[in-house]
């Protein structure tokens, strides 16, 4: 290798992450006159005994994120369980009480939840970011007539505490009186959700 290979040559940082696909191992190791064996066994060895195993040139996370043996970076993705947790927390949880004749208004699916969520375990540190709009459906009877409409979520976020989320409430049809009623109905149960945010909060940071 000349002086000019040198110079291009990127320099390894001051962690212990080795990042390298089996490939160059090879032909590092044919460079150090390993067998072809020795080189097999050592390849073998190197990645039953990561903390994270080596494949084709990346490293796999752990499902907990941990950062076993001080291994620079781990992540895990939690966009799905908070999609799913929050389905839980509020999908048929939010109900309006005392509609009169027999009326009924719920959040009845959990329509979009875009965005990022993940734990990651950094030099020692232990990171939670999420950045999430979430977009809920809600229907119902108010006055013998049907009724629907959205409850959005436009920013959850580590940035927000969850007693300050933005909270958007829409009606299918706004200028309707039952609508209108209806989202008053709803409305009342804003305790209810906020406590759902809670303990989503709560959970996330936990995982």
């Amino acid at each position: 290798m000349d002086v000019s290979d040198n110079a291009a040559a990127p320099k390894n940082d001051s962690t212990s992450s080795v990042f390298i696909t089996k490939d160059k191992f090879s032909v590092a190791a044919k460079e150090c006159e390993l067998s072809a064996d020795v080189a097999e066994k050592l390849w073998a060895k190197l990645a039953d005994t990561s903390s994270q195993r080596i494949i084709a040139g990346a490293t796999a996370p752990r499902k907990d994120a941990a950062n076993v043996n001080q291994w620079h970076w781990a992540e895990m993705d939690l966009a799905p369980w908070a999609k799913e947790r929050l389905t839980e927390l509020v999908v048929d949880k939010l109900v309006a009480k005392n509609v009169p004749d027999k009326g009924w208004v719920k959040v009845t699916k959990l329509d979009k939840c875009e965005g990022e969520a993940s734990v990651s375990n950094r030099k020692g540190k232990r990171i939670v970011a999420y950045e999430l709009k979430v977009v809920f459906k809600w229907e119902g009877s108010v006055d013998y007539d049907s009724v629907s409409g959205e409850l959005e979520l436009p920013y959850v976020s580590e940035d927000v505490t969850d007693s300050a989320y933005e909270i958007k409430w829409s009606a299918k049809e706004p200028n309707d009186d039952s609508h209108k009623s209806a989202l008053r109905y709803l409305q009342k149960e804003l305790p209810t959700l906020k406590e759902a945010l809670k303990t989503f909060t709560k959970e996330i940071y936990a995982k």
